[in-house]
């Protein structure tokens, strides 16, 4: 059985299993390249590994940020673009003044071959400067339920 503990204010709070009831999300590994990243909005990355078959290598993750101003991170609203009629939208914050940079993205929605997508995923990079993504996720049906 699972259990997720929550300290707050001196107090814990163990909820079991039977408590986090839901469909069971999948395994996201995504590794994707930004030489072509402006900065500009909307800017670019593109997928160059993935473990989910709707998010195939060569796919755009569009960037339309940043949402805040601040110095440490950026944020930036987020369109995993596959192609006309599927993608999903979601949201991103990464810790950039990190070393090395640290961060995290949570998708809400899908349309096409993405439909009923959600995700959260740890955001980090390499040394060769491949950012990697890795988190779970729900596509289809299955994520619609509540």
């Amino acid at each position: 059985m699972r259990t997720l503990s929550i300290l707050s204010i001196g107090a814990v709070l163990t909820l079991n299993s039977a408590v986090l009831a839901g469909p069971a999300m999948e395994s996201l590994k995504i590794a994707k390249e930004c030489s072509q990243f402006s900065g500009e909005t909307p800017s670019f990355c593109t997928v160059t590994e993935s473990n989910v078959a709707a998010i195939p290598t060569g796919t755009k993750i569009l960037y339309y940020g940043p949402v805040t101003s601040s110095p440490l991170f950026s944020s930036s609203s987020v369109v995993l673009a596959v192609g006309p009629g599927d993608s999903a939208v979601g949201y991103c914050v990464v810790y950039d003044t990190a070393k090395p940079p640290l961060g995290m993205c949570a998708f809400h929605a899908g349309s096409g071959s993405l439909a009923g997508f959600q995700a959260i995923a740890k955001v980090t990079v390499d040394e060769k400067q491949i950012w990697h993504w890795d988190g779970g996720y729900l596509l289809g049906a299955a994520s619609a339920a509540k």
